[in-house]
């Protein structure tokens, strides 16, 4: 058998040849973003006014995307849509990261209106505790309707709630909306639930896991707050306000509180309202 033998020069040649060719990947992969590369574009669904249709148009869709929407939600991916819930401005960022660094974007969409449709809540304007019911859990706390709003005070650890039922459609997206406002909690938690599970006193709610909540372990809560829950939301676990049942169901919507301190002012919601998308 011969042996096959190259010149070193054809050798060398090659290896610098490799070398190069990583190098200019490498250097091509570094090479830092710029506002060109993250630029998007909207349109608005013609169905439904507030959805919004993203598209991200970087120069290579391998690049990791994030997408800021302004209400306390975020996104992912080249396209996206998002549903806005209430009537505004939001300052909408779309955000690149590659090996050689981050840009941005952002623009302005305007909701013109607000998700139409008829409020499923009796007495969602908390005028008395007409339709509502309170939901005692462990002492400590209370809840007392007043002024236009039902309000938590009190801690020491206890728990309280209030709930009313309500009838759902099958296959129909609701969505839950309420203000809430506080001059800050300590240790505390204020979640939303709409489950099937009848509730009993004494006993915690979790049936259909948290729909929206302000937990002052995961981040929020703790600083003075006044303003849609959707939007101030931060509760671990803890949804956008949205669902749907498979079946029509006699539901529960039930709102409860509870930890170490509510606050000088304690914590109020009023407005609330649960309408079908």
């Amino acid at each position: 058998m011969k042996n096959i033998k190259f010149p070193i020069q054809f050798l060398i040649y090659f290896l610098l040849l490799t070398l190069v060719a990583c190098n200019s990947e490498e250097e091509e992969m570094a090479i830092a973003p710029t506002s060109d590369n993250a630029n998007f574009s909207y349109s608005f669904d013609p169905d439904n006014a507030n959805r919004v249709i993203f598209t991200g148009q970087p120069n290579v869709d391998t690049w990791f995307t994030h997408w800021n929407f302004d209400d306390n939600t975020a996104g992912e991916g080249l396209q996206v849509e998002k549903l806005f819930f209430l009537k505004g401005d939001y300052e909408v960022r779309f955000k690149i990261y590659t090996e050689g660094g981050t840009a941005e974007t952002v623009q302005t969409i305007s909701i013109v209106e607000e998700i139409i449709g008829s409020n499923l809540v009796e007495n969602g304007e908390l005028d008395g505790d007409q339709s509502w019911t309170v939901l005692p859990i462990s002492g400590g706390a209370e809840v007392a309707f007043q002024n236009g709003a039902a309000t938590w005070t009190g801690g020491s650890f206890g728990h309280v709630g209030i709930y009313q039922a309500m009838e759902v459609e099958a296959n129909t997206t609701y969505q839950i909306q309420m203000d809430v406002a506080g001059s800050g909690m300590s240790d505390c938690w204020f979640e939303v639930y709409v489950g099937t599970a009848i509730p009993m006193d004494g006993v915690d709610y979790t049936a259909g896991g948290i729909r929206l909540g302000l937990n002052t372990w995961d981040g929020c809560g703790s600083d003075p707050f006044d303003g849609p829950l959707t939007v101030l939301t931060c509760s671990n676990g803890g949804g956008d306000g949205t669902f749907e049942f498979p079946n029509t169901a006699n539901v529960y919507l039930v709102i409860r509180s509870g930890g170490g301190d509510f606050g000088t002012t304690g914590v109020s919601v009023d407005n609330i309202s649960i309408r079908g998308l």
